[in-house]
């Protein structure tokens, strides 16, 4: 999977059109970056990136404290309807029952599984895993797990 499905849900997982929440058609990377509001296009690393590859770069995992990603909470980085950024994770968690999909996905998410994150711009930023951070501050944790990508670790991922 590539950043071109970003705007599919930046948690990335995998699932079915039927969800809802994921059923935004394909798109290219410049067509996906076009589509982007500003909030987002400023926050993430200008990077065309496959998640697999991520995912097998030889990482440490280590605990992040929740309080220092929240701020993404306010992004719309969840799909609606097949329409891509329309969805922050903090309507999520004031109107669960608005977005049955999403806030299904936060429930079940697994949190023995690290999330990734990238440094970039002097803060950190989630590249997958934004539905287990939910989930961890729902259960008032203070800490998760977390693997942290350089920028010029996220470049080696390109497709």
């Amino acid at each position: 999977m590539t950043i071109d499905r970003l705007g599919d849900s930046l948690d990335q997982a995998v699932s079915t059109a039927a969800e809802g929440d994921r059923a935004a058609p394909e798109v290219s990377f410049e067509e996906l970056v076009a589509l982007m509001p500003d909030a987002i296009r400023e926050v993430f690393p200008p990077a065309r990136w496959q998640l697999e590859k991520l995912w097998a770069l030889d990482l440490k995992v280590e605990p992040v404290e929740i309080a220092d990603l929240v701020w993404m909470f306010d992004l719309p980085l969840w799909q609606l309807d097949g329409e891509r950024f329309k969805v922050t994770p903090n309507q999520v968690a004031a109107t669960p029952m608005n977005f049955r999909a999403h806030y299904q996905r936060v429930m079940d998410a697994d949190l023995d599984h690290p999330i990734n994150l990238v440094a970039y711009r002097g803060r950190l930023v989630v590249l997958d895993g934004v539905h287990r951070l939910l989930k961890a501050h729902f259960l008032r944790r203070r800490w998760i797990e977390a693997t942290i990508a350089t920028a010029t670790q996220l470049q080696s991922c390109v497709p």
